[in-house]
């Protein structure tokens, strides 16, 4: 199957963040198994980011101090802040697309928030190695992450008082799905958990006097069981391969999902052992993932905005505190999820206040207008709080390049009409109803690329770029 233009745009904004109108025009006619295969093979390799340095330091096997966790607390919240400019950076510079795609995704499944910026960087690299690997292999590993561990309460989970948040939350949202499993399975796994720590080097470690080495009994099995037979046989499950794939069909195909297609997916997906590389290959190679139905119906979420206008026009904000606050304002902030669910997505992004800005967002980076916007906090528990809602007046001072579109574009501006149905074409996934007098009425005549300019600025205001 040979790919036209919009089936490629299609591809690019759904495997990563979009790609320039060049990049696109290069692959036309190509076939999708190509496409596929360079998307995996740009990839292979990880690029973890590793800009927050151990606290710990050189002294590893050293003691740690209240004192020294004190440190590591008070400065997390800017550690956070510039690892998240850091992987927005690498999502609209990096090669690799589709791990930073799926790595994006696997942070929102299992969603953790927690003040210690090293232990979360921790995290971002064991998902972004396991994001096109074995989904058994990070399910492990991420039942013995710090940072999941200390998110969950794990610490609470001893033999004669056992916690459950972990074993409600692996069956509940990272596995099985609501009505899958019982309240006895619950606290049967949660006793097989029992035991297992975070010490205070941030370091995974069963404390053997803690665990429960009764007899439990889980899906059926019974004996001695620990918490890798709790996973184990969770996988065994082929209710987490539908699961799974119904989660991956949303956020890549289709908000609605056709259980036709999960059907598809989730028998090999098991047999697999839960391969998301072969997963995915057969996703984007499925003739239905380019059906037109599928295409431009997602809304992008604010990380999806702010990495493509990064990639698309070359954007560098002056203070890297911006992107945060610009993603903060629409409702989403890496690493700082709502909650253990992560975020809803899709309609959820958009209420009066947030679209508004979506359309404003254009003027506000390259026209040098004010916000003029109330901060939607992302966090659910702390939603009163007057200093996450506060106004915020000020401009946004980004540096951007729009050179490359504009002399891609120039080839058009014999044609106005002509320009505008290529702009059109190449900015949004779903026609408009917008004239194009409408887009050129307030244009900046003064040269080629100030018109061009002017017109992709008005395209970008328009609602249905918010759609991918």
């Amino acid at each position: 199957m040979q790919l036209t233009q919009p089936q490629i745009q299609h591809l690019y904004l759904r495997t990563g963040f979009g790609e320039s109108p060049a990049y696109i025009a290069e692959r036309v006619g190509k076939f999708r198994e190509q496409l596929a295969e360079e998307l995996f093979a740009n990839s292979q390799e990880l690029h973890p980011l590793e800009i927050i340095p151990n606290p710990l330091g050189e002294n590893k096997d050293g003691e740690v101090t209240n004192l020294k966790l004190l440190k590591m607390l008070v400065r997390s919240q800017k550690e956070l802040r510039s690892l998240g400019l850091h992987w927005i950076n690498q999502m609209a510079c990096g090669k690799g697309q589709l791990r930073e795609r799926m790595t994006f995704f696997w942070h929102n499944h299992f969603a953790t928030r927690l003040p210690f910026g090293f232990i979360m960087q921790l995290q971002h690299n064991t998902l972004r190695k396991h994001a096109l690997g074995k989904f058994s292999d990070m399910l492990h590993a991420i039942a013995k992450d710090p940072a999941m561990m200390m998110f969950l309460n794990t610490f609470e989970n001893k033999k004669d008082a056992p916690n459950e948040n972990f074993a409600r939350e692996v069956m509940e949202l990272f596995t099985l799905g609501e009505g899958h499993y019982t309240e006895t399975a619950i606290k049967e796994a949660a006793r097989c958990f029992t035991g297992w720590k975070v010490n205070r080097k941030g370091e995974f470690e069963i404390i053997a006097k803690e665990h429960d080495n009764g007899e439990k009994n889980f899906f059926g099995k019974k004996g001695n069981l620990s918490g890798e037979d709790i996973i184990n046989t969770i996988l065994e499950q082929k209710q987490t391969a539908y699961f799974l794939c119904r989660k991956i069909y949303k956020e890549f195909v289709n908000p609605q999902v056709n259980e036709t297609h999960i059907k598809e997916l989730a028998e090999p997906f098991f047999n697999s052992g839960y391969d998301i590389s072969m997963l995915m290959r057969q996703i984007i190679l499925s003739p239905w993932f380019f059906d037109t139905e599928n295409i431009g119906v997602k809304i992008s979420s604010p990380v999806d905005l702010i990495a493509r206008y990064t990639r698309v026009f070359h954007i560098q904000f002056e203070d890297e505190k911006l992107p945060a606050k610009v993603m903060q304002l629409l409702g989403q902030e890496l690493f700082v999820p709502p909650n253990v669910a992560g975020w809803s997505g899709d309609k959820n992004w958009i209420d009066s206040s947030s679209l508004l800005l979506r359309m404003r967002l254009p003027l506000v980076l390259f026209a040098q207008q004010p916000l003029n916007a109330k901060s939607k906090t992302s966090y659910e528990d702390n939603a009163t709080d007057s200093h996450l809602k506060k106004q915020h007046t000020g401009s946004i001072k980004v540096n951007y390049d729009l050179s490359d579109l504009s002399n891609y574009f120039l080839r058009y501006t014999g044609n106005e009409k002509e320009l505008i149905q290529e702009l059109k074409r190449y900015f949004l996934q779903q026609p408009t109803s917008v004239s194009n007098e409408v887009i050129t009425q307030n244009a900046d005549r003064t040269s080629s690329a100030a018109f061009i300019k002017s017109c992709i600025t008005s395209i970008l205001c328009l609602p249905e770029f918010q759609l991918i």
